[in-house]
């Protein structure tokens, strides 16, 4: 399968904190998602978008079509780790995410992947997937 070469790329770096870990003091896989999603939630911020958004025809996000995460080493308590968030596809029904997760070494503990569509949510009826809206692609893309 062909490597795609990113659209856009961010990066946050987390310390592990004692509550994302284990017993033995190793990185729960649960933690290192949720370190996915916060940078996910930051690269949104930094092109003053959100996971929800509000227009003249309502309520839309970006719910989860799917979510992997593949571990190659661990990481501790009070380790520093860099999460780059590298913005892969956007075909007007999807936005994929690809995730690596390293320690400031470079060792990579992590990578993963979310695919996320764009829906919108009327008041007291179920979501529906739309096109990703113009200015939100463009905000997605911009350097």
């Amino acid at each position: 399968m062909p490597t795609l070469s990113p659209i856009n790329s961010f990066q946050t770096q987390r310390t592990v904190r004692m509550v994302d870990t284990d017993g033995s003091g190793t990185v729960h896989i649960s933690a290192l998602i949720r370190m996915m999603e916060e940078t996910e939630y930051a690269f949104l911020r930094s092109r003053n978008l959100s996971v929800v958004l509000s227009d003249e025809k309502g309520i839309l996000g970006f719910p989860r079509l799917s979510a992997g995460i593949q571990l190659y080493q661990s990481a501790g308590f009070d380790e520093d780790l860099l999460v780059e968030l590298n913005l892969l596809e956007i075909d007007g029904k999807q936005i994929v995410y690809q995730f690596e997760i390293a320690k400031l070494t470079g060792q990579q503990v992590a990578s993963g992947e979310f695919r996320v569509a764009c829906c919108r949510f009327p008041n007291g009826k179920p979501p529906y997937a739309i096109l990703t809206p113009t200015n939100v692609v463009d905000a997605l893309t911009s350097k």
